[in-house]
């Protein structure tokens, strides 16, 4: 019965030296702006931290600006073009918009009633989902998490949130515009 004991520690320990090195050389891979596969890895600060999407368990949609550019999108009510479950309505003024995900947020247009969907502006709670994303100039990135993320996102985070982080300035002169035209 000894050796049997004997025997057992010593194939454990066998195992677990095996198991060693290549947990060692897995610390000291880097994150890299691609993976193995040449794909770009995306980074997110769904927990208040910068982690890739793939770690970050948050039902989360990151739109960058060159999806928003392609799109077409140009204010929140537009973003129901690129993030799945996000209806942004407004009956009146574009400024009293509301914002459901998945279903569920503040119904009507009342400016006293706080939103169930929280936005934030490069950190920074906006309360009125409306008039959170007029006239932003030129937008990095939007995350939209689905789900309660009252943790993070405070008390009107029970829907989700939706995050917008601003392109930083590079300071150089640059000028964007648009037009469009139709027959009505």
């Amino acid at each position: 019965m000894k050796s049997y004991t004997s025997l057992r520690a010593m194939a454990l320990l066998g195992a677990g030296m095996a198991l060693a090195p290549q947990a060692a050389l897995a610390q000291d891979a880097e994150e890299g702006a691609t993976d193995a596969n040449d794909t770009p890895v995306i980074i997110v600060t769904a927990q208040g931290r910068q982690q890739v999407l793939a770690d970050v368990p948050v039902a989360i949609s990151a739109i960058s600006a060159e999806t928003l550019e392609n799109s077409g999108t140009s204010d929140i009510r537009e973003l129901t073009q690129v993030a799945p479950s996000l209806l942004v309505s407004s009956t009146g003024n574009e400024a009293n918009g509301s914002a459901r995900i998945r279903g569920i947020g503040t119904v009507g247009d009342n400016p006293g009633l706080e939103s169930s969907v929280a936005v934030f502006i490069d950190g920074v709670y906006r309360s009125r989902s409306g008039n959170a994303l007029s006239e932003l100039g030129p937008i990095d990135r939007v995350e939209v998490q689905r789900g309660p993320q009252g943790t993070l996102g405070g008390r009107n985070a029970s829907a989700g949130i939706i995050s917008v982080y601003t392109a930083p300035p590079t300071f150089d002169t640059e000028a964007y515009g648009s037009f469009t035209y139709g027959n009505y």
